[in-house]
This record gives structure tokens, C-alpha cells and sequence, in this order.
């Protein structure tokens, strides 16, 4: 896939921008410019979405630019937007320590970390980041359970602790929208009107539409 990543990591420094908390903000920028190479030059997946080298990096661009879209589509929701874009950023960046670079193989090697997952490595790593700032011991543990829920279900790939905030919650929404559609366009264009299609990983097979004037 052809996409600029360093106009995206620019993209994702202006989201971070966008976080009051100067702890926070400074703690968000400090990972992603440490991590920087790492998540420009690996895959979001092993193969079920992003799959290509900087998909982890275009990965967390679209989840916070949904999971922003979604807070002002429910601005009543008073939620703490700073958390939501923190998490956002920072969701998936266990993966840096999860997956080898891209390779462009037919297959994905993940490294001895598979037996910790991404959520768990991602909450490590903040974890010892956020040590090196004086912030409140509760708004911390709240801003790493942004980055360990984030998955909302317990599985193989899933999370530490069910979700147990609205911010945690807008954010698997953020990243489910992206995960599940970014497949499927390669495959839908190739497929004609009516037709079964299934996206990688999806649970079901789905249908195009019958529709004449679409």
C-alpha cells in the first residue's frame, strides 16, 4: 500500500497535540518518537488487516482519528477526551515488541512475546514510561487501562481486565471499525454484485449489493 507514513506520524503528533494533560502529552510523545521506526516499519497483524510494512503505524492513526470522530459525534457524553486520544495512540504499541519487522512473506513470525500478547507488553511498556512522570496514581492506572481493555474480550489476543470506562470502550469501537473495514476493500472490489465475499478473520461470509444504481 502506498501511503506516506511520515505525513502519518505527523497526523498522529497533531492528535497528541490535542491532550491537555502536559504529563500525558509529553509521555505520549516521548514513546511514539522512541518507537517511531518500529512502528513504521511493522504490519498492524499477521495478516488479518494492515498487513504491510507502517501498517501498525496507519492502524493507530485511523483509530484515534475514529475514536476523536466519535467523541464529538457524542459530545453530551462528557467523557475525558485526553485518556481516549492518550489510549488511541498508544493501543497497540505492545506490537512494536509482539511482530518482526515486515518481510513480505506469505507468513508472519511473531517473537518469544507471543506467550505476554500486545496488551499486556503495551501496558508494560507505558507502564515504565509513565514512571518517569509525577502524575496521580489512580489517573495513571486509568490511562493504562486504556492501553490493556482496549480489546474488550478475553482471548488469545484480548484483554487484561474487561473494560471498566466509557474511554476504554470508545476506543475498541474505534479500533473494531478499522480493523474489520480495512480488508474488506481489496476483497469487495473484486467481487460482483450479489456475490458472497469474507474478509479475513470475519466470523461469516457477507453479500454485496443487488443495487442497479450503486
Amino acid at each position: 500500500m502506498n501511503i506516506d507514513l511520515e505525513n502519518i506520524f505527523t497526523k498522529c503528533m497533531v492528535f497528541k497535540d490535542k491532550i491537555k494533560n502536559k504529563n500525558l502529552k509529553d509521555c505520549c510523545e516521548k514513546i511514539l518518537l522512541d518507537y517511531k521506526e518500529k512502528l513504521m516499519n511493522k504490519p498492524a497483524t499477521t495478516g488479518s488487516h494492515h498487513y504491510f510494512k507502517g501498517g501498525l503505524l496507519y492502524h493507530i492513526y485511523c483509530v484515534t482519528r475514529n475514536a476523536i470522530n466519535i467523541m464529538e459525534l457524542y459530545p453530551n457524553l462528557n467523557v475525558d477526551s485526553d485518556l481516549v486520544i492518550f489510549g488511541a495512540l498508544l493501543h497497540d504499541i505492545g506490537k512494536t515488541k509482539n511482530y518482526t519487522d515486515w518481510c513480505n512473506k506469505s507468513e508472519y513470525e511473531y517473537n518469544g512475546s507471543q506467550l505476554l500478547g500486545h496488551s499486556y507488553e503495551g501496558t508494560h511498556l507505558v507502564e515504565n514510561y509513565l514512571a518517569e512522570y509525577e502524575i496521580n496514581e489512580e489517573l495513571k492506572n486509568q490511562a493504562l487501562h486504556m492501553i490493556g481493555s482496549h480489546m474488550s474480550e478475553f482471548s488469545d489476543y484480548g484483554t487484561l481486565v474487561l473494560p471498566k470506562m466509557l474511554e476504554v470502550i470508545i476506543i475498541n469501537f474505534a479500533d473494531k471499525i478499522d480493523s474489520t473495514l480495512e480488508p474488506a476493500h481489496d476483497v469487495i472490489n473484486q467481487v460482483k454484485n450479489g456475490e458472497r465475499y469474507k474478509i479475513p478473520n470475519a466470523p461469516r461470509d457477507y453479500y454485496k449489493s443487488l443495487n442497479s444504481d450503486y
